[in-house]
């Protein structure tokens, strides 16, 4: 058979499509293969992974329960949950093989995306450089470096499989495909929420390529009252086959809304303009990113106000782009479909509902920056007319601006090594960054530099003197030195300024317990458990606390309960083997 060319006169044959296939895998694994010597940080690793009781249990039905229901983290997503439990089944608690998870999910993704652009496009060139500014953008690297932000690399695979079999239902009217990209919503909204836009997504599809808006072709002018009739009952054919999409992203919402209660900043936190003003910000910070990669960060604080020159230029920016690609819908369509999936697919991350203290974060471009691809891709090629340069000096371009992504991505990357490395970066590549001075101060204690992880709590304070979690870091420094009635403080005035940090409840109450004050350990640790029901680390504590108070009943009880929870907690069986040595 004759291969295949493209508009361009390139050959799609097989075998380059195979090649060009290993060519983008090989590039990203390249790029992030040191992730394999990387291990956890102390931001969100230790809630997803490294002190989670129930995920490092690993994969078992109780635990796959537990996930179906779990709010933790903010968050319902069941199959993330699952997804390291998995991980720890097969890897246990080694970093690397967590990162090598991600990391296959992310070369997935990319396949997906070729696989899906080519399907709907038939440009085979395109939807290949699409996928590997895909697979080699720096702003990517958070997404799937960060163990954490599995739900990321997850759902998206979801999002690409309910692409493909969505596509597939429109070129071949086949129902079971469109029940197809039903199921695989419903698993990327079990991964992560975000995917709630997908419904807008498929009507801007439905509009380039798919091309399902226009008339069917020989219809004349002649007949416009008929032709007018014909136009408004596909438009509404395609917004009924988009209600169940709807539905599911509705009630995802309403469960996130739910789950993230607690985290929301509230209107007295946060008002509505700066959120207003922060959300169009953001827009211009990400476009700027995606052209400028350098330097990037995990945490950009959120500045609370900015210079008006910065709002304007930015609402300029945002309402020039969008005219631009509106009034060039019919010529250039895909400039329009492509910077609506950039604005809408970031809309639930964009700050409106302010969740955390976070102005933006470059892991919420995973999705929506394919988007801005299209439009680059689709777009340059027609604004280039000499033959020679789009055959020759393109693909030369293309070639040189992906060895340079690949290159800041590598680098990148070795910032995730561990917190240690990871948070200096972020404190010299933003500024006033309370939380990387915390996190930094954190790993600079595990390490043993007590002064040092002061110094940093202390300037994480004065940046942010409301910020709970540097006092309870002051706590824990202060009682390496020995200095009780000063930890207690510490933690104190950080329970004052958030009282859900039941960890915190749970390391007061063992300082408490050490230094024989038993009845204040029984209120921390009662405090801890009440906010987290199944900790059973303090129900253990509590078990001990309240036994050396002469309560040996409900001491017993508490062990009992404790060892429901988790059978193979080795702290609950050594105090009740103790305590009650008849007790089997």
């Amino acid at each position: 058979m004759k291969p295949s060319t493209n508009q361009c006169g390139y050959s799609t044959s097989g075998v380059i499509k195979k090649l060009t296939f290993a060519a983008i895998l090989i590039a990203t694994l390249c790029a992030y293969l040191s992730l394999g010597k990387s291990g956890f940080v102390n931001y969100d690793d230790d809630g997803y992974v490294t002190h989670n009781p129930v995920v490092q249990e690993g994969l078992t039905f109780k635990n796959v329960l537990w996930a179906m229901t779990a709010t933790e983290a903010s968050n319902w997503h069941p199959l993330t949950w699952i997804s390291h439990m998995a991980d720890v089944q097969m890897f246990g608690m080694h970093a690397g093989g967590h990162h090598l998870t991600s990391l296959l999910l992310h070369m997935l993704n990319t396949l997906l995306l070729l696989v899906w652009l080519n399907t709907i496009t038939g440009e085979f060139w395109k939807s290949s450089v699409v996928a590997a500014l895909f697979a080699l953008h720096p702003l990517h690297v958070e997404s799937v470096a960060w163990i954490a932000e599995r739900k990321d690399v997850l759902s998206t695979a979801f999002w690409y499989l309910t692409l493909i079999c969505y596509t597939r239902y429109c070129q071949k009217n086949s129902r079971r495909q469109y029940l197809l990209a039903l199921l695989f919503f419903v698993f990327g909204l079990m991964a992560k929420p975000m995917l709630v836009t997908l419904p807008c997504v498929l009507l801007l599809l439905d509009y380039w390529p798919l091309q399902r808006f226009s008339l069917p072709s020989g219809t004349t002018q002649e007949n416009a009252e008929e032709n007018s009739a014909t136009q408004k009952s596909k438009i509404w054919q395609l917004l009924t086959e988009k209600v169940p999409f709807a539905i599911l992203s509705l009630l995802s919402c309403s469960i996130t809304l739910i789950a993230q209660k607690s985290a929301m900043a509230s209107i007295n936190d946060l008002s509505l303009f700066p959120r207003v003003v922060n959300a169009v910000v953001s827009y211009t910070e990400y476009l700027t990113k995606t052209f400028f990669p350098w330097p990037l960060a995990v945490l950009y604080p959120h500045p609370l106000s900015f210079p008006p020159w910065k709002v304007l230029a930015s609402i300029f920016l945002f309402i020039s782009i969008t005219f631009l690609a509106i009034r060039r819908i019919k010529s250039r369509p895909w400039l329009a479909v492509g910077w609506l999936w950039f604005v809408g697919t970031l809309v639930p991350v964009i700050g409106l509902v302010q969740v955390g203290s976070l102005a933006y974060a470059d892991r919420y471009t995973y999705i929506p920056l394919t988007g801005i691809f299209i439009m680059i891709v689709w777009q340059v090629p027609e604004m280039i007319q000499c033959r020679k340069y789009k055959n020759i000096v393109l693909p030369l371009c293309v070639i040189m601006v992906l060895g340079v992504l690949w290159g800041l991505t590598w680098f990148q990357v070795q910032y995730w090594k561990n917190s240690r490395i990871l948070f200096e970066h972020d404190m010299n590549a933003t500024s006033g960054n309370f939380i990387a001075h915390n996190n930094f101060g954190c790993a600079l204690g595990e390490n043993g530099d007590t002064q040092g992880a002061i110094r940093h709590f202390q300037e994480a304070i004065r940046i942010n003197p409301k910020y709970p979690y540097a006092y309870i870091g002051l706590g824990i420094a202060a009682y390496r030195q020995g200095k009780i009635q000063e930890a207690i403080s510490y933690y104190k005035e950080g329970l004052t300024l958030d009282s859900t940090l039941e960890k915190a409840d749970f390391e007061l109450g063992n300082i408490y317990l050490l230094n024989h004050q038993t009845g204040n350990a029984i209120v921390q640790y009662a405090k801890a458990i009440q906010l987290r029901p199944n900790y059973v680390e303090a129900i253990t504590n509590l078990g001990i606390a309240l036994y050396l108070t002469g309560k040996a009943k409900e001491s017993q009880a508490l062990f009992d309960d404790a060892l429901r929870i988790n059978p193979d907690y080795a702290r609950a069986q050594k105090y009740r083997a103790k305590f009650f040595p008849e007790k089997k």
